[in-house]
């Protein structure tokens, strides 16, 4: 059923005429300006690169909390999945996956052409990629349970922004030590070890929060 829930959740976003890719929009925009307002000063840009970046990914992925669970929620979908025996825990499950694949991975697959703009070197856009291969579960865990809190509300998406911010907090502290030291650690950097973990208890917390809150936002 996971599988049917992400398959469909992938048909819709290919259908919505691009609000898929409202993020990526976002992201080049803050990325943009960000780089304009440090003159080009390739010093600066390489130095403040990895932060910049991992902020962008992070609030391009908060702009699109809004849609993890709410059209569900709004069109009664999920309680009648629930009433066909479909769990809460299940559609949780579904729904973070969804997330992940059609709005947070895009932003991690672009995440090395906007390096490109810093002038980062290979050897960080490495690291950033390797970094953001830890840190996506976390991240997506924290805002699909901020959705599924706020899903039920219309326009919940500044309120579902409060939420998750400071829970993103370490993932992006952690994130941008790791980038910074691979050259000298490499992937035996604590900090990826951190970020692993900060992203598995992330999931063991959302999974099961995000399924109790789909369960009070429905009407049964």
């Amino acid at each position: 059923m996971v599988l049917k829930i992400l398959r469909r959740d992938i048909i819709r976003a290919a259908r919505s005429g691009g609000s898929w890719a409202y993020g990526l929009v976002f992201m080049a925009i803050f990325l943009s300006l960000s780089a304009i307002a440090l003159d080009g000063e390739m010093s600066k840009l390489r130095q403040l690169g990895v932060p910049l970046i991992w902020l962008a990914l992070s609030f391009a992925a908060l702009m699109s909390v809004e849609r993890v669970f709410s059209e569900d929620l709004r069109d009664g979908t999920t309680g009648q999945l629930w009433l066909s025996g479909v769990s809460f825990m299940t559609q949780a499950t579904a729904g973070l996956l969804s997330f992940s694949v059609v709005y947070i991975l895009p932003l991690a697959l672009t995440a090395p052409l906007w390096s490109l703009l810093f002038d980062l070197p290979a050897v960080h856009v490495t690291g950033l990629v390797l970094a953001l291969i830890c840190a996506l579960p976390g991240l997506a865990a924290y805002t699909a349970f901020a959705g599924a809190l706020t899903g039920a509300r219309g326009k919940g998406g500044f309120l579902a922004i409060f939420i998750s911010a400071p829970l993103l907090v370490p993932i992006l502290i952690m994130g941008v030590i790791a980038t910074n030291n691979y050259p000298q650690d490499g992937i035996a950097a604590l900090e990826y070890r951190a970020l692993i973990g900060l992203s598995l208890l992330a999931l063991a917390l959302s999974i099961p929060a995000s399924a109790a809150a789909l369960s009070v936002n429905t009407d049964r």
